[in-house]
């Protein structure tokens, strides 16, 4: 949510009244202030810090957070106590919100004693001062001083870490020197060679003995499992000790887990349970049973429904393999909607509508019928009152009461259950004409008129979606629309392309991580590249290229290949800035502790943009730094390194982060080397990855397999990359290896359909498989994989004046960039009938992979 209410069509960080900065006034003129988006840094300038220690954390919720930062920084600021507070009301109501961090939440003030007997001396001030306030939320990480809004922890004052593959790990250090795992999870942890103060310890010992006499409602149950956690409180598994029979608690937190309306959990758990007192008796609703007090926290007990959500089931029953029976599943996913249908009827019969019905609040009970679960969001079927708690893409116009907003999610969930694809038609409404004729293709007509059935009861009752911001190309996409696409795509590039160091907005990477604005994956470096690679390069890309390519800029950069230096080298070079590229290719070391393996951030795409500079420079250093980052991935190969990789869902698998990019790099140090220890290195490592893959079913599909469980077919994480890197070996090889397989990865290029319409996560990595895949094998018209997988775009792409963009991850907003928008479909569309991988940020493409050649260039017009 923090990135899709800032621009209409692109993801940006959102603007609101919350946005008021939270100000310290009369500071002194020898303290040093400083800012960043979500913290603001109060120090002394003479100040003296040990690098770690006791440190004390100040709660507090949006409504009292003035008065709390008043009260603790004019006492903090008079006694010479450093000190940082959450910036704006926006990003605390974030902190706290439903779906935060848990082990942050409620952390609105931190504070550095400079040793012990000022932290005891701080915790009782600070504690007399506060306690009068409203409680913020628990702070799970901390241990709260007696029964206020101070907490306290030991951990790193200083910021510390290590990497742990390519993530990083915040650090403390112990007496002997080494540095271990600054735990931040949430719970209270103490490091084994720290001791708690004496006070403490007797605080603990008299809470603790205070519990031992309070009656525990909670020793009713016994918690068999955590079937969800959030901000606001678990939701557990558990049994009735009396009645013998399975049940569901649900927790709720004080202050904590906070919705748009600013209502905590308990005061959604006390609106629930009223709810479904009055909804007693529907077969399709799940029971409610109790709802007791326990300490500080509300536990609400509903029936246990053995089932799953029908999200799981879709995943698990979709036929999204061309040779799946289409016409079986409509059998089943029809009565299911029917009886959502008569769910929703019966709930609107006693005057209540759900307001936040979703896939997720529906379960599959084993026996096949349906129960709606979740009704914190529930209220008056006249309710027009905006729900504190929505989920995107099922959610319409604003104003819309709960009856209407019921019948429009039933809406959005019958067509998610035949094309499960992200919300594009929340940015244009007209592309649902496209997905109908989809629809029909593939389920039939009875689908379709269930579909229209639902659109007309949302008619009725004037139950509208958002309004939309683009359009749809008129044209049914196909393979003869190449050219077309990709001289559309430049146009929506070009024509949104900015002076500041936003090139064009992308991911929401670009705000969450370092450089993001700036490398290749989500910043503007790919954009320039993009559009270098397809045609002629703008003037106004050119100048922010020579701009932000200034050390300034890329001084806090890593050295990876997508995400930092290595790869902004590489497309410096392409646009005539040789010098500059060759100076960040001398500073990038060849000598590392680092384990990271990835061809994203790590040693093999290092290696590969090394090599590449090599053979561009004709440089026998740059060949030798790129062998040395060869032998220290064999070292971590030979130590079975575990792959750990920086991304917000890591899949330790693949092309992308996994033993694939490392195979695929190893494939080209053998081939300038002939050394046959990278050859047999490249085969080693691949098989580590196919290892993880097998092929499903009777469909055909060969796909990946993380270790949730989940089939993966996807360029990044999953068996599409993984068949790249394939390819490039069996040329060096000289022998057809794996042609079952490549063809299992084409079946899966194939699927119906994806959810992401992006390279990394999506269709257009598929596309690029397909292309290679077709290549290889030398597949001809009526047999290629890519003329079908191109088809899959009109479920996707978007239009606006003749010109073309692809929605980013989840389709809520559009991306321009390389991971998940416009500049990586383009260059995949560009590459279609060619063997070249112009995607991949390294010089002299031609060179790496000889296949590549012809490669099309279209101009805007």
């Amino acid at each position: 949510m923090k990135y899709i209410h800032g621009d209409k069509k692109y993801y940006r960080p959102s603007k609101s009244i919350n946005t008021i900065n939270l100000v310290v006034s009369d500071i002194p003129e020898d303290w040093e202030t400083r800012s960043d988006d979500h913290w603001t840094y109060c120090f002394p300038a003479n100040a003296s810090l040990p690098i770690q220690g006791w440190k004390i954390h100040i709660s507090a919720v949006p409504d009292n957070a003035k008065k709390t930062l008043d009260l603790a920084s004019s006492y903090l600021l008079k006694n010479n106590v450093p000190f940082k507070y959450v910036s704006t009301l926006r990003e605390l109501m974030y902190k706290d919100s439903k779906n935060a961090h848990r082990g942050s939440s409620g952390k609105f003030m931190t504070i550095y004693p400079k040793n012990e007997n000022q932290f005891i001396f701080l915790l009782n001030d600070l504690h007399s001062m506060l306690k009068q306030l409203p409680k913020g939320p628990y702070i799970l990480s901390d241990k709260r001083w007696f029964d206020g809004n101070v907490y306290f922890r030991y951990g790193a004052f200083e910021e510390m870490y290590n990497w742990d593959g390519a993530t990083k790990i915040a650090v403390i250090k112990t007496p002997s020197g080494d540095f271990i795992h600054d735990h931040r999870d949430p719970s209270y942890q103490i490091p084994f060679f720290v001791e708690e103060p004496r006070v403490i310890q007797e605080m603990t010992k008299e809470q603790d003995r205070k519990q031992m006499v309070e009656e525990s409602h909670l020793n009713k149950y016994d918690i068999k499992s955590v079937l969800h956690f959030s901000n606001g409180g678990g939701v557990y598994l558990a049994d009735n000790k009396h009645s013998e029979t399975q049940v569901v608690l649900k927790e709720g937190r004080p202050s904590a887990g906070l919705d748009a309306k600013g209502r905590d959990a308990i005061q959604r758990l006390n609106h629930e349970s009223a709810i479904l007192k009055r909804l007693k008796g529907l077969d399709s609703v799940v029971e409610y049973i109790d709802i007791f007090q326990e300490w500080e926290h509300k536990f609400m007990v509903e029936e246990y429904v053995p089932g799953k959500t029908l999200n799981t089931w879709l995943a698990e029953s979709y036929p999204a393999s061309i040779n799946s029976n289409n016409m079986e599943y409509g059998d089943m996913a029809i009565p299911i909607l029917n009886q959502i249908k008569k769910a929703i009827q019966d709930i609107h019969s006693r005057g209540i509508g759900m307001g936040d019905l979703q896939p997720s609040n529906v379960i599959i009970t084993d026996t096949g019928n349906i129960k709606l679960i979740d009704f914190e969001s529930a209220g008056s079927i006249n309710d027009a009152t905006p729900s504190g708690l929505i989920t995107l893409g099922f959610t319409g116009d604003a104003g819309l009461t709960k009856e209407q907003a019921d019948w429009f999610a039933l809406l959005r969930i019958a067509r998610l259950m035949f094309i499960p694809i992200g919300s594009v038609q929340d940015l244009a409404e007209d592309i649902l004409s496209k997905h109908d004729t989809w629809i029909q293709k593939h389920f039939g007509e009875k689908v379709v008129e269930l579909i229209k059935y639902f659109e007309f009861e949302c008619e009725i009752r004037s139950a509208k979606a958002v309004d939309s911001v683009l359009s749809v190309p008129n044209k049914y996409l196909n393979k003869n629309d190449v050219s077309h696409i990709s001289s559309n795509l430049r146009k929506g590039i070009v024509q949104d392309l900015s002076e500041d160091i936003n090139l064009l907005p992308g991911d929401i990477r670009q705000y969450e991580s370092s450089g993001g604005l700036l490398n290749i994956l989500t910043g503007g470096f790919g954009v320039v590249m993009a559009l270098k690679r397809t045609g002629s390069l703008p003037d106004k890309a050119r100048e922010w290229a020579f701009k932000y390519s200034n050390e300034q800029y890329l001084s806090k950069l890593d050295n990876g290949l997508f995400t930092g230096k290595s790869g902004i080298a590489g497309v410096l070079y392409e646009i005539g800035m040789t010098k500059r590229s060759r100076e960040i290719f001398e500073s990038i070391p060849s000598e590392t502790d680092s384990e990271d393996i990835s061809l994203r951030s790590g040693l093999s795409g290092i290696g590969l943009a090394l090599l590449s500079a090599s053979i561009t420079y004709n440089s026998k250093s740059f060949l030798e730094n790129s062998i040395t980052i060869g032998h220290k991935l064999k070292s971590l190969f030979e130590r079975n390194v575990a792959v750990r990789p920086n991304e917000f869902d890591p899949i330790p698998i693949g092309l992308i982060d996994g033993w694939s990019g490392v195979s695929l790099f190893f494939s080209k140090l053998y081939r300038y080397t002939k050394d046959d220890m990278w050859l047999d290195l490249s085969l080693q490592t691949l098989e580590k990855d196919i290892n993880n893959c097998s092929f499903i079913g009777q469909t055909g599909l060969f796909q990946a397999e993380d270790e949730k469980k989940r089939a993966i077919p996807y360029l990044s994480g999953g068996s599409a990359g993984i068949g790249l890197a394939m390819i490039e070996l069996r040329h060096l090889l000289g022998y057809e290896k794996w042609n079952n397989e490549l063809h299992g990865i084409g079946m899966a290029t194939i699927s119906k359909c994806f959810y992401n319409s992006g390279l990394f996560h999506g269709l257009a990595g598929m596309i690029s498989s397909a292309n290679a895949i077709d290549i290889e094998l030398n597949l001809k018209e009526d047999s290629s994989y890519v003329n079908k997988a191109l088809e899959t775009i009109n479920l996707h792409i978007l239009e606006e004046k003749g010109s073309y963009f692809i929605p980013g991850n989840y389709n809520f907003k559009l991306s321009g960039d390389i991971f998940s928008g416009s500049s990586g479909v383009l260059l995949v569309i560009n590459d279609i009938g060619t063997s070249g991988y112009s995607w991949l940020p390294i010089m002299n493409l031609s060179e790496i992979f000889p296949s590549l050649k012809n490669r099309r260039h279209f101009e805007v017009y």
